[in-house]
């Protein structure tokens, strides 16, 4: 279940500027919750690439060897490095980038290689089928201009299954999530909560009553 946390904003901000000793330990509990994320999702990155997709691999191949059509711009497809996917999935603290919803966050872990977003979220928004298929000369958006009709569900199936729900579902770092249990996420509450407590008790430069949790 979600929880909103609202007026954390300025009560971190507040924190930083009169109690940095306070605020640089919550931050430190908070990543180390959030490097069990990171890591449990690094090590599901496969090596090698499963099933018989390894024309995907880059190995020796050009960074971005072939090419697929999207709404009549041609552009390079990544190809697969495992030690790239590893090294892209991190831990970030500070404020991200605006969602489309709205929404933003302050720690996070990210999936920042483009092969890695590929096979943490193929299939999420097409389905198993992937995009429809319209050929090489087919026209439209968000549809498959492969050879073969059977590309994006062969491509798709070899990954695996995504876990979590609805748009929350993926294979590294969403999966992570799903089996850590919610362990991360309340660690991270506490942290958050121990630390606000101590500093609104202490004074809290005028900043007691912003903070709260809500369902």
């Amino acid at each position: 279940m979600p929880v909103n946390i609202s007026g954390l904003e300025p009560t971190l901000k507040a924190m930083r500027k009169f109690d940095g000793v306070l605020y640089k330990e919550m931050n430190k509990e908070i990543k180390t919750a959030m490097i069990t994320i990171r890591d449990k999702a690094r090590a599901d990155v496969p090596i090698p690439y499963p099933s018989y997709l390894y024309g995907w691999e880059k190995g020796n191949k050009p960074t971005a060897a072939p090419v697929f059509n999207t709404g009549g711009r041609v552009r390079a497809f990544p190809l697969y490095d495992a030690s790239e996917v590893k090294r892209g999935i991190v831990y970030r603290q500070g404020k991200s980038r605006v969602n489309r919803a709205g929404f933003s966050a302050r720690f996070y872990v990210a999936n920042n290689s483009a092969a890695g977003a590929i096979y943490e979220t193929a299939g999420r928004k097409s389905g198993a089928d992937g995009q429809p298929w319209v050929g090489p000369k087919g026209g439209g958006r968000d549809v498959s201009r492969s050879n073969n009709p059977q590309a994006g569900a062969i491509f798709i199936g070899s990954m695996g299954p995504l876990y979590g729900k609805d748009k929350q579902r993926g294979r590294l770092i969403f999966k992570a999530w799903e089996q850590d249990q919610g362990k991360a996420y309340i660690a991270v509450i506490k942290a958050i909560d121990k630390a606000t407590t101590t500093f609104n008790t202490a004074g809290g430069a005028g900043t007691q009553s912003g903070y709260a949790l809500g369902a």
